[in-house]
């Protein structure tokens, strides 16, 4: 696509700047001196927090000056998910952005586009002598992507504005007006050690999964690499004497695990058998999944032997421990028609002496969050081991007498001919935290089409991103 003539240039070429800063979840403190530094070079209000938060505010645009102010919000941390095969440091590299056709995309990683296109937006607007606008206010936050830390202790002081465009959403025409709340829970399983003496190494992986989003994606019911893994492993230890260590899975606990390994120890002349056995499940699995659309590949080469493995009794303990994990949606809300309560086994990590399994756990209902909790700290105690959780964040109630809403779609209407579809969304928004801090604040969420978010297929639409812009400068010419 040829974008020299897009109206939406500078937000493709701000998205471009910025992602030439690493920003991944707890790294953002380069992204947020340069938002400073570009507020400053254009004389404009900006506060940078200790979190690394940043506020900016432009005066009303001339005639404006009487409409209530607007309060633009995105954040600017991104998941780091790549290839196993690409080479790529997100403390360190860029990322280069490719125009394939009608969209952009990174090569082999994720793109950043969530949530990296609020702020191109954000910076587009700021940077413009020509959008018409009421006084603005623009709150960019850290860590959204794990547990929403900057909104969480952002102090909203010099924050007037109780009319907020949140820019987090990836389906152009769909008004999000509500989201899941959630939490961060972090399992620790003990194991023990012995000598792996005189058996014959492998590696075993779980590969060939689409991962995704662990809210949005999550009611598409893709595999999950960890749940796999250790299926596998259960599989092997009732057919033949395995031993296993180092085991490792998935990077991030909102992303649907897409890869999960471990090593295993084999009796000698064992090799040959323990494949056939995992040929087998794998055509089970992949017949289980075939309406995903998803190529499941259970590999085991060999390798060199480690010097320890866990001792039966710890690997018991840790594979019923993952295989009970509460996995998948866990409760539908039959009147929206969309997942109430749900959890991701996200991340399995080897350490020391303990086996580390981390969730993400979401429901738009509380009680049901924290029973998700019980139950997983239950399961953990059962396997010897201790539970805790973080990243507890609220939800955002759905306010069907919203004045914005109103006047959203009927400028949305107006623009695109069609009326937007209004929903609550099963995934973490910040507004549900802003909504705490800013009484009486009327919220909508919205975004173009970016697709497999957290994942290294994310894209986003070109032309999506040029309607979106010329809909949010309607938005902020209009409302009233």
């Amino acid at each position: 696509m040829d974008i020299k003539g897009l109206s939406c240039a500078r937000v493709l070429y701000w998205f471009e700047e910025i992602n030439k800063i690493p920003r991944g979840s707890g790294n953002e403190k380069a992204i947020s001196d340069m938002l400073y530094s570009f507020a400053k070079e254009r004389g404009l209000y900006v506060r940078q927090d200790e979190a690394n938060n940043i506020i900016i505010k432009k005066p009303a645009s001339m005639g404006m000056e009487a409409v209530p102010p607007i309060l633009i919000q995105g954040h600017m941390d991104m998941v780091c998910e790549k290839n196993p095969d690409v080479i790529h440091d997100f403390e360190k590299d860029p990322i280069a952005v490719i125009y394939d056709g009608d969209f952009i995309r990174a090569d082999g990683t994720t793109l950043g586009a969530d949530d990296g296109i609020a702020v191109a937006y954000a910076l587009a607007i700021l940077e413009s002598n020509e959008v018409v606008h009421p006084e603005l206010q623009v709150l960019i936050t850290t860590d959204e992507e794990v547990g929403m830390g900057g909104a969480s202790v952002v102090d909203c002081k010099d924050i007037t504005a109780r009319r907020v465009i949140n820019i987090d959403s990836e389906d152009e025409g769909v008004f999000t007006v509500g989201c899941a709340g959630g939490m961060k829970t972090t399992s620790r399983i003990p194991v023990k050690y012995e000598p792996t003496g005189q058996r014959e190494g492998a590696w075993l992986t779980v590969g060939g999964l689409m991962g995704g989003h662990s809210g949005v994606d999550i009611i598409k019911q893709r595999a999950n690499a960890n749940k796999l893994l250790v299926r596998a492993l259960s599989t092997l230890s009732e057919k033949m004497d395995i031993r296993v260590s180092s085991m490792y899975g998935g990077a991030k606990d909102n992303a649907i695990p897409r890869d999960a390994g471990c090593f295993v120890a084999l009796c000698p002349g064992g090799f040959e058998g323990a494949a056939k056995i995992l040929r087998e499940l794998e055509a089970t699995i992949n017949k289980e999944y075939a309406m995903q659309k998803e190529t499941i590949v259970l590999s085991l080469r060999q390798c060199d032997t480690e010097e320890k493995v866990f001792t039966p009794e710890s690997l018991n303990r840790v594979i019923a421990a993952v295989m009970l994990m509460p996995n998948g949606v866990l409760a539908m809300n039959t009147e929206l028609n969309m997942p109430e309560t749900s959890n991701n086994t996200g991340v399995v990590k080897t350490a020391d002496e303990e086996v580390i399994i981390t969730c993400a756990v979401r429901s738009s209902v509380i009680s049901r969050k924290y029973d998700v909790y019980s139950k997983i700290k239950a399961l953990t105690e059962l396997a010897g081991g201790t539970c805790e959780y973080k990243g507890n964040y609220p939800a955002w109630e759905y306010k069907s007498d919203s004045e914005l809403l109103k006047q959203s779609e009927k400028i949305f209407e107006s623009e695109y001919n069609y009326k937007p579809r209004v929903e609550t969304i099963h995934a973490g928004l910040e507004c549900g935290l802003l909504g705490e801090k800013l009484p009486g604040a009327e919220m909508i969420s919205i975004g173009p089409d970016i697709l497999d978010i957290h994942t290294p297929s994310e894209r986003a639409d070109i032309a999506s991103i040029e309607r979106t812009w010329k809909f949010i400068l309607r938005l902020l010419a209009e409302l009233r």
